[in-house]
């Protein structure tokens, strides 16, 4: 079968195995995105626990990285610095 359009045996089971774990990960991608805009305030780490509870072992690294994927991250809260009165100081 891969003799016919010349692509070798090996290209061809590497791209089917790269393939393979995302076919598999696209229920969890459409949990996490749905989760994710329904709490539209919950970061990676409480989908993560939402996800717990639910019966799913994953990683939070492996949630982190759907997130980004997808944007659904929360923007980063500012922190209020107070530098400039430590340098008045001096």
């Amino acid at each position: 079968m891969c003799w016919l359009p010349g692509v070798s045996r090996a290209r061809y089971y590497r791209h089917w195995l790269d393939s393979a774990p995302r076919r598999a990960e696209t229920g969890l991608r459409d949990l996490i995105q749905r989760m994710a805009l329904g709490n539209a305030h919950y970061g990676y780490r409480r989908i993560a626990a939402l996800l717990r509870r639910e019966g799913w072992q994953v990683n939070h690294k492996c949630i982190l990285r759907i997130m980004r994927e997808d944007n659904l991250l929360c923007p980063a809260r500012k922190t209020l610095c107070s530098c400039d009165d430590k340098l008045e100081a001096w």
